[in-house]
């Protein structure tokens, strides 16, 4: 009788030193334009709005959303991003600086 396989064991967790690194640029963004996931990937695009010149025959302003970073993470670090946007987003309603509202219904 064949061998059935056996999942494998998971890695213990690797302690991290963080290591600045004051020479990294800063990139600016205002709105995350796409998002994916493909079940291993995710990808975010991040963005810039760039104002067109004022046309005087146009009848409100327009502008173009232009990429800055697209962003790729492997599940492990998705979900670790998901788990600090999760604690941030609390500090930030305790500080009243997004305030929920209550559901109706």
């Amino acid at each position: 009788m064949a061998k059935a396989p056996t999942a494998p064991k998971p890695e213990a967790p690797m302690d991290l030193r963080y290591v600045d690194r004051p020479d990294l640029v800063e990139t600016f963004a205002d709105n995350v334009q796409r998002m994916s996931f493909d079940g291993r990937t995710m990808r975010i695009e991040f963005c810039v709005r760039r104002a067109d010149e004022p046309d005087p025959k146009a009848k409100g302003k327009t502008g173009r959303a232009v990429p800055v970073v697209r962003l790729v993470l492997d599940l492990d670090g998705a979900v670790d991003l998901f788990n600090k946007i999760n604690s941030l987003q609390a500090a930030m309603q305790n500080l009243g600086v997004i305030k929920t509202e209550a559901r109706k219904g």
